[in-house]
């Protein structure tokens, strides 16, 4: 359901294959061939509610209906700011770049699915499997994440949640970092 979803929010671009599943959202391979060049970006889609539990379980809660939309807007607009800080972010080295996103409601139940597109790099714990970091590697990556915080600390960013999970690197060795 999510990948048909995909193109009817992006036609252009095709899912190839999920990359990854975490506790908020799936995040698939793209590709979009057009003129003879072939791109490739990673796609999140995040779902909210994530499952209709949590609806039962505000329900549950005591919060009506109106409430209830009134909350999960409220994590939905959270996403939305994030995404916006990534965007402003755009084109710096060492911070992932999101291309394009967009929030789709749900039609005749309360919930929202946010389609994030952004640049296809390989996950930092993906990029050490079989592979033993070189010193100069180990240097590389301290400097790049320190760019990173240097940048968001310009901005007035605060990232609060910097792992090997949010660490991506591009083929060109550069080490990023994403989920804010």
């Amino acid at each position: 359901m999510a990948t048909e979803m995909i193109t009817t929010v992006w036609p252009e671009w095709q899912v190839e294959q999920t990359l990854g599943k975490g506790s908020y959202g799936t995040v698939y391979k793209a590709v979009r061939n057009d003129s003879n060049l072939c791109s490739y970006a990673a796609i999140k889609v995040i779902s909210i509610p994530t499952d209709p539990s949590e609806l039962a379980s505000l329900r549950s809660e005591g919060l009506t209906e109106e409430g209830t939309r009134t909350y999960f807007q409220g994590i939905v607009n959270d996403f939305v700011s994030e995404i916006r800080l990534m965007e402003a972010l755009k084109g710096t080295q060492n911070i992932v770049s999101v291309e394009d996103y967009k929030v789709v409601e749900r039609e005749g139940e309360i919930g929202w699915d946010i389609y994030i597109r952004m640049e296809l790099l390989t996950p930092f714990n993906t990029y050490l499997v079989d592979k033993q970091m070189s010193e100069q590697e180990v240097l590389q990556l301290g400097v790049d994440i320190c760019s990173a915080l240097e940048i968001c600390k310009r901005r007035q960013i605060v990232h609060r949640d910097i792992k090997p999970d949010n660490i991506f690197v591009n083929s060109f060795g550069d080490f990023k970092l994403g989920d804010f």
